[in-house]
């Protein structure tokens, strides 16, 4: 599934669980890999990036170690694109699939692309539940394509986007559908769990979000990201328009601590985005324009970033690429971040406009609508 409005973290979701130690071991065959060729195993894990390496040898290769948990992976043939970033022509072969303990057998004759997992519950899951999602991916990425097909001018025009963002917000609950049905049927699994994490923050699929996650399995409801799903369920009633802004406390860039209640008095814009997120930063002239525009008459912007550790120097870099002059901060936890999970945040670029006394006024408002809602609130005060 691709989007192109927005960032959604079912594919970082990092990490799934927390169990004891346990090995795992890869034995991979891929048989036009030329001696010498070097293998990056590249996964991310409470924020933290790993890479083991390894050489192929007669097409061969290995990966042992340990993990706390299953996480999301990538492998990726002769470069790391995380520490050497790809040319604009360059193209990398990679293999994405879920590590854990287990053997894991891979097996190619040509391409990293190309290799077919055995040896692994959770991978064999993951495919049953691709399956089911396949229909909606599809569309998809009809959808992103008939989207880049458009002149630039047609892309920019606020009415077409608001149509395409009706479009695939109608895609996403078809998306949701699939998660919820793949819980109820699996309520051992792990891609469950992360599933119902998806999906919990959603109010429309609330009720369906809560009884499939009353089905789980005690394991699975007892694991860290489990203990999470009442929260994200709980955040639906908390973010409501109308409802008071749950206050947080993060930091700066700078390690400085700032609070949602230190804005009180002022129009505050929480604005969730990340530096790796392509609609966030289309998005970021128009919050550029606004802030520009209103900041004299008490409007603030409070950026959560869902950047991880790992990617601190892109958030820094990004602020400063995109002249964002407001306040900055994040928990550098990527998706596991938890700004994100009170908020019930599962996609981003994601929004909440309080108003002075910190109640949420308005969700999710980007380009015109934006403008338009502080045209309306401003219209009649005066610049201090």
């Amino acid at each position: 599934m691709r989007t192109f409005l927005l960032c959604l973290s079912i594919f970082l979701l990092f990490p799934i669980l927390t169990f004891a130690q346990n090995n795992y071991f890869i034995t991979g065959k891929v048989d036009q890999l030329k001696d010498g060729s070097r293998l990056f195993l590249v996964y991310n894990s409470d924020g933290v990036s790993f890479v083991d390496s390894t050489e192929a040898k007669d097409g061969r290769f290995t990966f042992k170690g340990q993990l706390a948990y299953p996480v999301y992976s990538a492998l990726y043939l002769h470069k790391n694109p995380y520490v050497n970033k790809l040319q604009p022509s360059e193209k990398l072969d990679y293999f994405r699939f879920y590590l854990e303990a287990a053997q894991i057998g891979m097996n190619a004759k040509d391409s990293l692309k190309n290799i077919v997992l055995n040896g692994s519950k959770l991978n064999t899951e993951n495919a049953e539940l691709l399956a089911m999602k396949k229909t909606v991916d599809n569309k998809f990425d009809a959808l992103n394509k008939e989207f880049a097909k458009l002149p630039p001018e047609q892309q920019k025009d606020s009415v077409i986007f608001a149509q395409f963002l009706a479009r695939e917000m109608n895609l996403m609950d078809e998306n949701y559908s699939a998660y919820l049905d793949f819980a109820r049927s699996h309520p051992d699994s792990y891609l469950s769990v992360i599933g119902l994490s998806f999906v919990a923050g959603q109010e429309k699929f609330y009720a369906s979000a809560k009884s499939a996650f009353d089905g789980l399995s005690s394991r699975l409801k007892e694991s860290p990201l489990g203990k999470v799903i009442p929260v994200q369920l709980e955040a639906q009633s908390k973010t409501k328009v109308g409802q008071q802004a749950p206050d947080l406390t993060l930091k700066n860039p700078e390690g400085k601590t700032i609070k949602i209640s230190d804005f009180s008095g002022k129009y505050l814009l929480l604005d969730f985005w990340a530096s790796w997120c392509g609609p966030c930063r289309a998005e970021n002239p128009n919050l550029v324009k606004a802030y520009q525009k209103y900041h004299d008459k008490g409007f603030e912007i409070l950026g959560i970033s869902l950047d991880d550790a790992a990617r601190k120097d892109a958030w820094i870099d990004a602020i400063k690429g995109d002249s964002l002059l407001w306040t900055q901060v994040s928990d550098l936890k990527g998706w596991d971040s938890y700004a994100a999970k009170i908020y019930g945040i599962n996609a981003i670029p994601a929004s909440f406009l309080l108003d002075p006394k910190g109640k949420i006024i308005a969700r999710n408002l980007r380009a015109e609508d934006l403008q338009n809602m502080l045209k309306r609130i401003f219209a009649d005060l005066p610049t201090p």
